[in-house]
């Protein structure tokens, strides 16, 4: 393997005289050898340059001396400032580096090289400086984090693509899923560790694959291929699921395991339309989709296009809703499993729409949580839920709601803060309010959401895990989490009349038991599974069979 060019490799022997040979004997020394750069004279142990371009000028007289004034003269009477002196190992960015940052009229003199013997030889500038411009040309197309070609590089390798034949290219743009909850939790620097070892993955299973891949900025890339054998749409979701796979980790990063989840978007060429803006808008939107549908990939079509409209026009309809007071909330009771009275409350948000009528979380939330849309929507949330608490308090009615926190917002270290100011605000005592959070809201880093959950339950308000069993990190958060409330994701519950589940519920419930948590079962619809539930040792039920989410209205003669 070559190695990087070094300044011994351009420079080439150079005669060392005294500075106080005679310019006379110089000039004859100079026309013997018209390869010969110049010469280099050592005055007090100091080396200076006499390249022949300078002697020239100075022989000729265009330097204010004159040939027959200098010909009997010593050398040293024309030595300019000392010589640059580079060891031979200098490398060429340096070396070129070193040379521009001479004053300004010495720029262009060879510089002086040194070898590790002892001697000498010069190197011209040129080449110096024109390596370090195409030096800096390349870093202009290159991503600093990452050494990836960046998005310049990226419409240079396209346009030659694109506009060379009619052959099938297609682009897949990767999306990094909840990135920003990362750099939250783990701090930028960790984040751009995580960045660039996804890169390097990257960068090696796409060459695998005859592609290249560009880092557009962000937590995002983009693979161009160009030399398809097949652009059926079922190949080119493969080889984008097999990507994904490739970059799934675990990554450590600061000695905690990441697992990366990302979105890819997959756009082709079609006769009459080979731009590279169409190919990244198409992948854009299919990536977007695969977000929203939770596919992981999709290929553009064009009804992708009205979908992602719709979304634009949801975010922004939603930011509306927020300042509009369209936001509900609805009460779902949670009821004690042995005596079916009421134990508590979950606050479950409904969107009032002025065309659509009531809309369900499931219809908005998944797009809230991929902007900054979700803060204001949690904050509008948790303050409607404390203030009709505290209201129900006065009254006599003393039943705790439970809010969700999304995995964005428990990201925040504000939100500490925010529950803090609410309670005495509204005068609530902290024990009257419960957050919920989910297994994948604490995944990327359980110590840093610890501390925040211990902060919060350190108010006096309860901590509940919702969806429990999602995961695949479930058992281990449990003994890092500040829990009080375990609750059991539906799906566990639906399946709990097969004897293979129910031995799983059955272990869940010993294990909660063992760590003194509450137990709590959702999505029960009937008395049947009630009474499975209730002899397995689960202590609190919810579900349509003990009643539906309901307007606060509706609710309060439930709380008495």
């Amino acid at each position: 393997m070559p190695h990087a060019p070094v300044l011994g490799d351009l420079a080439t022997p150079v005669t060392v005289i005294d500075a106080d040979t005679g310019v006379g004997e110089i000039e004859a020394m100079i026309r013997a050898d018209p390869e010969s750069l110049g010469l280099v004279a050592i005055d007090h142990e100091i080396p200076y340059v006499l390249d022949r371009s300078y002697l020239e000028n100075v022989l000729a007289g265009r330097l204010g001396y004159g040939r027959a004034l200098l010909f009997r003269r010593p050398a040293r009477a024309i030595l300019r400032g000392p010589a640059l002196v580079l060891p031979a190992a200098t490398a060429w960015d340096d070396a070129a580096r070193a040379v521009l940052n001479r004053p300004s009229g010495t720029k262009a003199t060879p510089v002086v090289v040194r070898y590790d013997d002892g001697r000498l030889g010069i190197a011209p500038v040129g080449p110096l400086v024109e390596h370090l411009s195409r030096r800096y040309e390349s870093l202009a197309q290159q991503d600093i984090l990452t050494g990836l070609g960046n998005r310049r590089r990226l419409t240079e390798a396209a346009g030659a693509v694109l506009s060379r034949d009619d052959r099938p290219v297609a682009l897949m743009l990767i999306d990094l899923d909840r990135f920003k909850e990362i750099n939250d939790e783990l701090g930028h620097t960790r984040g751009d560790e995580l960045l660039r070892q996804v890169a390097g993955v990257l960068d090696a299973a796409s060459q695998a694959e005859g592609a290249t891949v560009y880092r557009l900025g962000d937590d995002e890339f983009v693979l161009l291929l160009d030399d398809l054998a097949d652009d059926s749409g079922e190949c080119l979701e493969k080889l984008g699921r097999r990507l994904l796979h490739d970059i799934q980790g675990p990554f450590t990063v600061g000695g905690v395991p990441i697992t990366v989840e990302a979105s890819l978007g997959i756009a082709r060429t079609h006769p009459g339309r080979r731009e590279l803006g169409d190919l990244l808008a198409g992948a854009d939107t299919a990536m977007y989709a695969a977000k929203r549908h939770r596919t992981a990939v999709e290929l553009w079509r064009p009804e992708l296009a009205a979908e992602s409209s719709t979304d634009l026009r949801l975010q922004a309809e939603l930011r509306a809703a927020i300042d509009q007071g369209q936001l509900v909330l609805h009460y779902q009771p949670l009821v004690d499993a042995r005596t079916g009275t009421t134990t508590s409350l979950e606050a479950l948000v409904r969107w009032d729409h002025p065309r659509h009528g009531l809309l369900t979380p499931a219809t908005f939330l998944p797009e809230a949580e991929r902007s900054e849309v979700i803060t204001a929507l949690t904050d509008r949330i948790l303050t409607d839920a404390v203030r009709q608490t505290a209201s129900w308090h006065r009254a006599g009615w003393r039943v705790p709601v439970a809010v969700n926190l999304p995995a964005p917002v428990l990201a925040q270290d504000r939100i500490v803060g925010v529950i803090a100011g609410l309670l005495a605000e509204y005068d609530l005592p902290a024990a009257s309010l419960k957050v919920e959070i989910t297994e994948s809201a604490v995944m990327t880093r359980p110590e840093r959401s610890a501390d925040r959950l211990r902060a919060i339950r350190e108010l006096g308000v309860r901590i509940a895990m919702d969806d429990f069993g999602t995961g695949y990190t479930s058992l281990a958060l449990l003994t890092q989490l500040p829990l009080d409330e375990l609750k059991l994701d539906r799906a566990f519950v639906h399946r709990i009349h097969d004897p293979r589940d129910r031995t799983i519920v059955e272990a869940v419930a010993a294990m909660a038991k063992g760590l003194r948590l509450t137990l709590v079962a959702e999505g029960v619809e009937d008395q049947q599974t009630a009474d499975i539930l209730r002899d397995t040792g689960f202590d609190v039920l919810q579900g349509y069979h003990f009643g539906r989410p309901a307007p606060s209205r509706e609710t309060a003669p439930r709380a008495a």
